[in-house]
C-alpha cells in the first residue's frame, strides 16, 4: 500500500523536513476552551484534524485523542475523523504498516512494536498480521542486532550473557528470538545470572 511513512516521533525541528512522522504515546497536553458552537462542530474539528494531518501521519483513536485535547466534544471529534477515514486520509492500516516498518529500522522487535500500536489505540487484527511476531525474521533481525551491538562471538561469561539477553528483550524480542540470537549459550543462564545482568543496566 502507498502510504505516509515515519517513525513514532514527532515532526523534527529544523532542516526543513517535511516528511510525515508518527505519534508518540500521549503529549499529556490539557483541554483547551473553545465556545461550545466550536466545540460541537464537526466541521471546525475537520479543520483542526487536517491541519495535524499535514505534519504527520495518525492513527484514528490518536487523531480524536488529539481533537479532545484542542477542546472539540467527542461527538465532533468522531463525525470529523470517520469522514476523514471514508476519504482514506486517516488509514489505521496503512499508519500500521509504516510504523512497523519505521520501527524495524530501529532495531525494535515485535513485542515492543505490538504494545506500542495497542497503546494508540489500534486494533489487534490490525497489529497481529503485521507484526507477525512467528515470522523467522524476527529471529534473523535480532541475532543481527546482537551482531552489530556485541560483535560476533558468543558470549562465555554469565553476566555478558544475561546482558545480552536482557538487551535485545528491552527491545522488543521474544525469549524464543533470543534463543536463536544467542544459540544454547542461553540454556543454561539462570535466575541469577539474569538479576545480575540486570544490575549491569546495559539495555540502551
Amino acid at each position: 500500500m502507498a502510504g505516509r511513512s515515519g517513525g513514532f516521533g514527532g515532526r523534527r525541528s529544523g532542516g526543513g523536513s517535511s516528511g510525515r512522522r508518527h505519534g508518540s504515546l500521549g503529549s499529556g497536553r490539557s483541554r483547551k476552551q473553545k465556545s461550545p458552537e466550536e466545540a460541537a462542530s464537526p466541521d471546525a474539528a475537520r479543520v483542526k484534524a487536517i491541519g495535524l494531518l499535514a505534519r504527520r501521519d495518525f492513527a484514528s483513536k490518536e487523531l480524536k485523542g488529539r481533537l479532545a485535547q484542542a477542546g472539540f466534544d467527542s461527538g465532533a471529534a468522531e463525525t470529523a475523523v470517520t469522514e476523514l477515514a471514508e476519504e482514506r486520509l486517516v488509514d489505521d492500516a496503512r499508519y500500521v504498516e509504516a510504523a512497523v516498518l519505521s520501527r524495524v529500522a530501529k532495531g525494535q522487535g515485535p513485542v515492543r512494536i505490538a504494545l506500542e500500536l495497542k497503546r494508540l489505540g489500534i486494533s489487534p487484527d490490525l497489529i497481529e498480521p503485521a507484526v507477525d511476531a512467528k515470522s523467522p525474521d524476527w529471529a534473523d533481525r535480532a541475532a543481527a542486532l546482537r551482531e552489530r551491538r556485541f560483535g560476533r562471538a558468543l558470549p562465555d561469561d554469565p553476566r555478558e550473557r544475561a546482558r545480552q539477553v536482557r538487551f535485545l528483550l528491552y527491545r522488543g524480542y521474544s525469549m524464543t528470538h533470543v534463543r536463536t540470537a544467542l544459540g544454547r549459550v542461553v540454556d543454561d543462564l539462570d535466575e541469577a545470572d539474569l538479576e545480575a545482568g540486570e544490575a549491569d543496566g546495559d539495555d540502551g
